[in-house]
């Protein structure tokens, strides 16, 4: 029952702060291009190449320098900001027609209400995909929360699953991997709409 509850927590925040980060991050990339704009795009997407294993040491050594180590923020601020997040929403806040912003601004409106009010409603498909895949994410994490949560008052399920296998004879771990593998099912074919529209219309824009 704590790993599951840890789970929701850690997915919970994992989505909060994605949706934060991210959105900020694209709408400033968008709104106000700078003459380093192509090498901030180039070093996003040079963070894509790169598999995850690669920065879990260092990110561990800087997380004990911090003395963040077993708890949630351990979890979550590394992957506040996505490389592959800020690339696809800044793609589409550019293809948001310009002449709403000037509505806004002829109106006087400030500019982070141009951002709640007419950027991110319109980018509800993109965000939902977002969403989706920071819950997904953090719901499938575990070596990286093996690594950086080693607590047991903080481990995930997947953590603990992996704990179980110690103890608990084979069926049990058959049992409890399929019981694992069903939220994700679930969530996946409720929705998929929404996960193929996050795809598909930011490359029709």
């Amino acid at each position: 029952g704590r790993a599951l509850w840890n789970t929701a927590l850690f997915g919970l925040l994992a989505i909060l702060t994605q949706l934060t980060v991210n959105p900020l991050a694209a709408y400033a990339l968008s709104r106000y291009p700078i003459r380093a704009s192509g090498k901030i795009l180039l070093f996003l997407l040079a963070t894509m190449a790169f598999p995850a294993e690669v920065a879990m040491i260092p990110s561990f050594l800087l997380l004990k320098d911090l003395g963040l180590l077993n708890t949630f923020a351990a979890l979550v601020l590394p992957t506040a900001a996505s490389g592959y997040m800020i690339y696809l929403l800044k793609g589409f806040f550019d293809s948001l027609p310009p002449e709403l912003f000037e509505s806004g601004q002829i109106d006087g409106a400030k500019e982070s209400t141009m951002m709640f009010r007419i950027a991110m409603p319109l980018s509800k498909p993109v965000l939902g995909y977002l969403a989706l895949m920071a819950f997904m994410g953090a719901y499938g994490a575990f070596l990286y929360a093996f690594l950086v949560a080693q607590d047991q008052r903080v481990w995930t399920l997947m953590v603990f699953i992996y704990q179980l296998q110690n103890t608990a004879p084979k069926a049990v771990m058959m049992a409890a991997l399929t019981l694992a593998a069903i939220p994700t099912l679930f969530v996946f074919l409720v929705a998929q709409r929404a996960i193929l529209r996050g795809i598909i219309l930011p490359g029709e824009k």
